[in-house]
């Protein structure tokens, strides 16, 4: 590293080393800088300083106000933050900035990589808290370390947007909100966390410094120093899950204030939330979800979803944690370990997927497959016309059979208000498929269900993003269920076609580099 800044995280996790006995001249050798420096770090840590670039005089520095600038365009990217939309070449051109400039800011907010040790597991942000809990990852004994599903460019960018989101949040300004009025109380949600058994590693931002101590725990009223903390812990870490940076960048714009986010997967992970989470399987929302299933019965939904819906919606999950791409190839027996199935089962149900096309076995393995938009836009307009179909069979049933598409839409609307636009996603195809199982026709149902499972796939694979439709899709919802109600089948089938030409458009406009084009969804439904 020699002529470049080191990042604060790596100065950090070089104190570390020399406090735990490594010789300084030996920690210096690795990073390409000087001994002395190794020393200067040191003392500062020790005397309670941060280790971030001291304040220079004359002009600003440039590279610091173009990590800033990075950092605030990272913070918003979600789980797309490693595609080539933020390349350093995506943001040079969006800010103005030189890529040479920006790949400087970006190497700043994330380190390489090192063995994975640890598994981020939980985050919350409640005034005047924030902790990230991890866990420790299982002794890989003599065969090493797993290897990371992503390449070591896609890990960093991952870790430079958690990190970009902790620094653009504003977080600062808690320190400066102290009142004296009340007495300083550990929010429910971060005592959660901080009580979780599976969490063996806590890291806190606690500028009033009211959590508990405990072993494995660091707490810091510095905000430099939790990020610096942050950034060098995550270089042990697994996988930076996308659902947490999705969750990061739907409320870094108010300070992260209410963030609760957790790895479900984790067996017990949190007793509360297991208690309330959806008993369908594999939940891609994180925390209490108030729109759970109620059990299972001939007039409401179907809480127990098939092996092969419950892999979808896993496989959707993973798509958005690990990052795959198209092409990727994917390993039924991870996916057996993150349901908790036997391999054979998850086998047979991932050949029955290739069977529908959901999966692509062509080519040796199983792999993700290849998605373009005018995939998209054929199958939207396959959906509007069966679903035209269902809706005109549903209308002319007795009412009793819209009590589970009722119960659907009161999930839609629960999870609407906690403005998660993955989970509101997941909600209103399950909404659709009331729908299609309450029309009675059985053999059009069955087809529009294998296409729901495909979009789902497909809204997967091209990572786009519904929470700016939120209002939209539910609006839409109640619509079409008002029509149903009073066996209207002409004003649900017009509420249905506007419900997929706003779904459509809506992926046109944040999509437009992909090819979204509204004029072939246009010729092929006469719109």
């Amino acid at each position: 590293m020699g002529g470049r800044r080191v990042p604060v995280e790596v100065r950090a996790e070089a104190c570390r080393e020399v406090a735990a006995g490594r010789p300084a001249g030996e920690v210096a050798a690795s990073l390409g800088v000087s001994a002395s420096t190794v020393r200067r770090w040191t003392a500062r840590a020790a005397a309670g300083e941060g280790l971030g670039d001291r304040p220079r005089t004359g002009r600003p520095r440039i590279q610091d106000t173009a990590t800033a600038v990075v950092s605030a365009v990272l913070a918003t990217a979600g789980a797309r933050v490693d595609t080539a939309d933020y390349s350093t070449r995506a943001v040079a051109a969006a800010t103005g900035l030189s890529q040479s400039v920006v790949a400087r800011a970006m190497a700043q907010l994330a380190s390489p990589p090192l063995a994975p040790r640890l598994r981020l597991v939980a985050v919350a942000a409640a005034y005047p808290v924030l902790v990230l809990g991890f866990a420790a990852l299982p002794d890989p004994g003599e065969s090493g370390p797993a290897a990371r599903t992503r390449s070591e460019r896609a890990f960093r960018r991952r870790g430079a947007g958690l990190v970009a989101a902790l620094r653009s949040s504003g977080l600062g300004r808690w320190a400066q909100q102290f009142g004296t009025a009340a007495p300083p109380v550990v929010p429910p949600a971060v005592q959660s966390v901080l009580d979780a058994e599976a969490v063996d590693r806590i890291i806190a931002y606690d500028p009033r410094g009211i959590v508990p101590a405990r072993s494995e725990s660091v707490a810091s009223t510095d905000l430099d120093g939790f990020v610096a903390e942050v950034g060098a812990v995550l270089r042990q870490v697994e996988a930076v899950p996308g659902s947490l940076l999705n969750a990061l960048a739907a409320t870094v714009n108010r300070g992260l204030e209410g963030l609760e986010w957790n790895d479900l997967s984790s067996s017990g992970l949190l007793h509360s939330e297991s208690k309330n989470s959806d008993s369908t399987g594999p939940d891609p929302g994180r925390g209490r979800d108030p729109g759970s299933w109620v059990p299972d019965s001939h007039w409401l939904p179907r809480a127990n979803l098939s092996l092969t819906e419950q892999l979808a919606i896993a496989l959707r999950q993973e798509i958005i944690d690990s990052g795959y791409r198209s092409g990727d190839r994917i390993r039924p027996r991870t996916l057996a370990s993150r349901l908790g199935l036997p391999q054979a089962a998850v086998e047979a149900a991932v050949r029955r997927m290739i069977d529908e096309e959901l999966l692509d076995g062509s080519r040796g393995g199983v792999r993700i497959p290849a998605v373009t938009a005018d995939d998209v836009i054929d199958l939207y307009a396959a959906r509007l016309v069966l679903g035209s179909v269902l809706l005109r069979g549903l209308a002319a049933r007795p009412r009793r059979h819209l009590v589970p598409v009722r119960q659907a839409l009161r999930r839609v609307e629960a999870i609407a208000a906690l403005r998660r636009g993955t989970d509101v996603d997941d909600a209103d195809l399950r909404f659709q498929q009331e729908l299609a199982r309450a029309s009675g026709l059985t053999q059009t149902a069955r087809t529009f269900e294998s296409l729901t499972r495909r979009l789902r796939m497909y809204i997967s694979v091209l990572l786009l993003d519904y929470t700016p439709a939120t209002d939209r899709i539910l609006f839409d919802d109640r619509r079409i269920l008002r029509a149903l109600e009073v066996g209207d089948a002409a004003a649900a089938v017009d509420a249905w076609r506007g419900k997929l030409d706003n779904a459509v458009r809506h992926m046109a406009g944040i999509a437009a580099h992909r090819g979204f084009d509204v004029t072939v969804w246009a010729r092929l439904t006469g719109g």
